[in-house]
């Protein structure tokens, strides 16, 4: 803007020097003495008309040459300065008024002295300064429009650069690192440029360029980059993801668009700048829309304020999570909503609203909605070249991490207690035997032996616990879900053999998952176990394996002494036992079930539960198989 005041400075000087020149030009024709005699002849006749006895007497006198000129300068200096500082709206009737002006004043000179002052040259310059002055204010215009349109159509674009202006080299690269294929293959005309597991025998006839065809493994593609024709294919994952990768592989428009004629030279002027405007526009309309979809798809919430702490924006992650509509939250106070649905003393939300905006120092404090808990971080702002400022307010669902905050301090708790304890036991019972080493009886030796195999069984049970949280599809393998389940019982049978308990394994189908079949055995084992561990002497524990739709099943079903209602909620919970094996003196962390729900749920699957108090308890698992249209 700095640099748009000086052409506006000057303007006064430009319009008073090219009106002086265009008088100039004026005086060496014979108009303005045309014009100054046509005026003395109309009062003349005027004034015999109104006044018959004194016009006879009336003696005019010529006033000198300087008093014209001197005339003609005031209204000069007069129209140079108003002009440029008033509206154009108000440009013709200041001209009118200035010619008026001038007029009157040569008239009361001409009746009340009876000396003629030429005014023609001082009518002359406000009705020739209106068009001037009006094109200079166009000009002016124009030339800042042309900058700010220079400005707009020069400005980075934020559009992303199309998939079709890559080379299918670098195509395939990023596809690889993409979707990490096991084979792909990439041809030049009868040249292999790239190739893993596949080979140019495996290439379709039917190949249309810029359309996918999709085989049952393999994916191919056919482009044109100039002359030259390029062939690519990849290997798709045989599982759930594989149509997923399909349909985003339809989306892609890897074919050249065909090249878009210019013709901007052959256009006139002012079709060129409606061109360049429609452009500027569409590039401002792109960058809102970006900045909208940027705030709205953002992983957290966003809420903007203005400098009196009203909320003026808020993205959808606040409407969801507050419960309230935006045009409910425009308009509100922001300490106001915060004191709606997390309502705090020590400190209050508007005093820590009040000191962002007046200190201009952020803020982060914990924030609690609907039982969830969120991070708020107010940061102050300042609109640039303006004075208007206000406060962005960032905030993050941590929900996810309090809970492992949780979970972090029932872990030390249960390092500290339950693993202690045996330890503690162990120690004392040794020194006991150290003192005496003479006599050691056989039930110290039993005794010291559970409380070992106690202390190793809770290691365990955590470790492997750790080792299912940290399980990534990566470490997955397509695995057999029956051999699992037969390897578990064969795991549990002798457990089950001291309590005269019969397994029953149901199941003929080979059922194929895709996943990690240590940590799944060990999931089952856990389920087996815990049908042993609760069921009463020479009772049968039913295991089911079959195919329900795209998924694999397993079902553990025991016949003892079942699970409360109010415990079912909480039956996966980490540390959680139930009331009846404390109760039974039961041993155990209560991580076996939390161990198989984090399994189930790093393979895609699901668990649930279904039990009555004094029949049983049934758990079952359900898996998304390796191939579901096999």
């Amino acid at each position: 803007m700095s640099r748009d005041l000086p052409i506006i400075r000057t303007t006064p000087w430009n319009l008073g020097l090219i009106l002086l020149a265009i008088l100039l030009l004026i005086q060496l024709s014979v108009l303005p003495k045309i014009l100054d005699q046509g005026l003395l002849e109309t009062a003349l006749s005027s004034s015999q008309l109104a006044f018959p006895e004194q016009s006879k007497a009336l003696f005019i006198r010529e006033a000198p040459t300087w008093a014209g000129a001197l005339l003609s300068l005031i209204v000069l200096v007069l129209v140079s300065v108003l002009l440029p500082r008033i509206r154009p709206s108000r440009t013709l009737f200041t001209c009118i008024a200035i010619a008026g002006s001038a007029t009157a004043l040569s008239m009361v000179v001409l009746f009340g002295a009876g000396v003629w002052v030429p005014v023609a040259n001082a009518i002359l310059i406000p009705l020739i300064a209106f068009p001037v002055s009006s094109g200079l204010r166009l000009a002016t215009a124009n030339r800042f429009l042309n900058q700010q349109l220079d400005r707009l159509v020069t400005s980075p674009r934020v559009n992303l650069q199309a998939p079709s202006r890559n080379h299918p080299a670098q195509l395939l690269t990023y596809l690889r690192v993409l979707f990490q294929p096991e084979g792909w293959l990439l041809t030049d005309g009868q040249d292999i440029l790239s190739a893993r597991n596949l080979t140019m025998a495996d290439i379709p006839d039917s190949l249309t360029t810029g359309q996918w065809l999709h085989q049952p493994r393999v994916s191919w593609i056919q482009l044109e980059r100039g002359e030259t024709r390029y062939t690519l294919g990849i290997t798709m994952p045989n599982d759930l993801g594989r149509e997923a990768i399909q349909r985003y592989l339809r989306r892609l428009r890897l074919e050249e668009a065909p090249p878009v004629a210019d013709h901007s030279e052959i256009r006139e002027n002012i079709s060129a700048r409606i061109e360049r405007l429609r452009t500027a526009t569409e590039r401002m309309n792109r960058m809102q829309q970006f900045i909208r979809r940027s705030f709205e798809h953002m992983p957290d919430g966003i809420i903007v304020t203005d400098e009196l702490g009203v909320i003026r924006f808020a993205n959808g992650h606040i409407e969801e999570w507050f419960g309230d509509p935006m045009p409910s939250l425009d308009g509100m106070p922001l300490a106001r909503l915060l004191e709606g649905h997390d309502p705090r003393e020590i400190p209050p939300w508007h005093e820590t609203i009040s000191e962002t905006l007046t200190m201009q120092q952020s803020r982060t404090v914990d924030l609690r909605i609907h039982d969830k808990d969120f991070l708020i971080h107010f940061a102050p702002f300042a609109l640039p070249d303006t004075n208007q400022h206000g406060i962005i307010a960032n905030i993050s669902d941590i929900s996810e991490l309090r809970e492992q905050q949780r979970q972090h301090r029932e872990a030390i708790d249960f390092i500290s207690h339950d693993v202690r304890s045996p330890l503690v036991s162990q120690l004392a019972l040794i020194e006991q035997l150290k003192r005496d080493p003479s006599n050691i009886e056989p039930a110290q030796l039993e005794q010291l032996g559970k409380l070992a195999r106690r202390s190793y069984n809770l290691a365990e049970e955590f470790v492997q616990l750790a080792r299912a949280e940290q399980l990534t599809e990566t470490r997955f393998y397509e695995c057999e879900f029956l051999a699992i389940a037969e390897n578990a019982r064969d795991s549990v049978s002798e457990q089950a053999a001291e309590k005269h308990i019969e397994f029953s394994l149901q199941g003929t189908e080979d059922l194929w998952l895709r996943g990690n079949a240590e940590l799944l055995e060990r999931a089952v084992i856990n389920l087996m176990t815990n049908a042993v561990q609760y069921s009463p002497p020479g009772s049968t524990v039913n295991v089911q394996v079959f195919r329900a739709g795209h998924q694999a099943c397993l079902t553990v079903s025991d016949e003892g002494s079942g699970i409360d209602e109010y415990e079912l909620p909480y039956l996966f919970d980490r540390f959680m036992r139930q009331k009846s094996s404390e109760l039974a003196g039961v041993h155990g962390a209560g991580l076996g079930l939390s161990f198989v729900k984090t399994v189930v749920e790093k393979h895609r699957g699901e668990i649930s539960v279904a039990s009555t108090p004094g029949e049983g308890t049934s758990f079952t698992l359900k898996l998304p198989m390796a191939d579901p249209l096999a």
